[in-house]
């Protein structure tokens, strides 16, 4: 019990004590945010913010384990998705601030690294024990049975859509930050319920990190999560609900991730079918700065939304 409350402590207060130096380093040799020129006019003023900060919270947590040290290989199966799909961004991240663009990698090179990593994950994960073959589905009692490849082609979906919707939703001061923390506690929760209690430390050890780094991710943000941050908070949230069998909770738990995704397919086919755009702008935060919201209330309004979509996912979820 000792080594989990030193764990927690060390997750929360590393990010505290190191952001700071981190915000430092990043100013003293011009390493900052770059905004696109396609975005909103109010986001202007944040070129040039301190990003990457997505590095604080994988090392808080490194340095967490090395405390709790589970004997759980899924612990640090997660933990080191969490850091694949972060170094994707990392590279992603490394790029816009080399190049001084707002575009890092390509797409279409950013997806395939992203499916090398899905696709190693299933490798190692269809050979262990506690792949069942079988998902929860909301609302029922018992899990459905599933064919290996079906089950491939979900988790792909999942790991790609995730990672991705998260990266999408990373546009306002805190708003990724404060919604993957919503997610990761419904998440462990669910653990609990599913009796694999490790993980759901984890995940509160991720979440104790993100609110460290949230004292200076919030509205006005000294520090944005980055790419880094983005993508590898979106994988590891994916890994734990592929972990607890709960891959189609996610729509329901990360419900704002999936409204954001859903704008911008939305704005794109309605541009390219009926030559006008649904929104003001997409994703669907920055149509409401559009209707000229304050930054700080889009925020909370996400955040209250995501907390509502997070207990509807709890009520669908089998706990009896």
């Amino acid at each position: 019990m000792i080594k989990i409350i030193m764990a927690f402590l060390i997750a929360f207060f590393i990010p505290i004590l190191i952001t700071p130096y981190f915000i430092r380093v990043q100013k003293r040799y011009k390493i900052g945010q770059r905004i696109r020129q396609e975005g909103p006019d109010l986001h202007q003023h944040k070129m040039g913010t301190p990003t990457m900060g997505g590095i604080i919270i994988f090392l808080s947590t490194a340095l967490s384990l090395l405390i709790f040290h589970p004997e759980d290989s899924i612990i640090y199966a997660s933990f080191l998705m969490m850091c694949s799909f972060g170094l994707v961004g990392l590279i992603d991240d490394v790029i816009k601030s080399y190049k001084g663009r707002s575009l890092g990698l390509k797409a279409r090179n950013k997806i395939v690294l992203q499916l090398i990593i899905s696709i190693s994950f299933l490798y190692w994960f269809f050979q262990q024990d506690f792949f069942d073959q079988t998902i929860i589905i909301p609302f029922k009692s018992v899990p459905l049975p599933i064919s290996p490849i079906i089950y491939i082609v979900l988790a792909i979906l999942v790991f790609l859509s995730t990672t991705n919707a998260v990266n999408l939703t990373d546009g306002l001061d805190g708003l990724a930050t404060g919604l993957i923390m919503v997610a990761l506690l419904t998440f462990a929760l669910i653990a609990f319920k599913e009796d694999k209690k490790n993980l759901a430390i984890f995940n509160l050890i991720i979440i104790l990190s993100c609110s460290g780094f949230l004292v200076f991710n919030f509205h006005p943000a000294r520090i944005f999560l980055g790419d880094v941050g983005s993508l590898g908070l979106g994988g590891v949230l994916a890994t734990i609900a592929i972990f607890c069998k709960a891959e189609l909770f996610l729509l329901l738990i990360g419900g704002i991730f999936v409204l954001e995704t859903l704008s911008v397919i939305t704005q794109v086919l309605s541009i390219q079918l009926n030559h006008k755009p649904v929104f003001l702008m997409s994703p669907l935060h920055h149509h409401f700065e559009m209707k000229k919201w304050k930054e700080i209330s889009i925020v909370a309004m996400f955040w209250m939304f995501g907390i509502l979509f997070a207990l509807l996912g709890l009520f669908a979820y089998p706990f009896n």
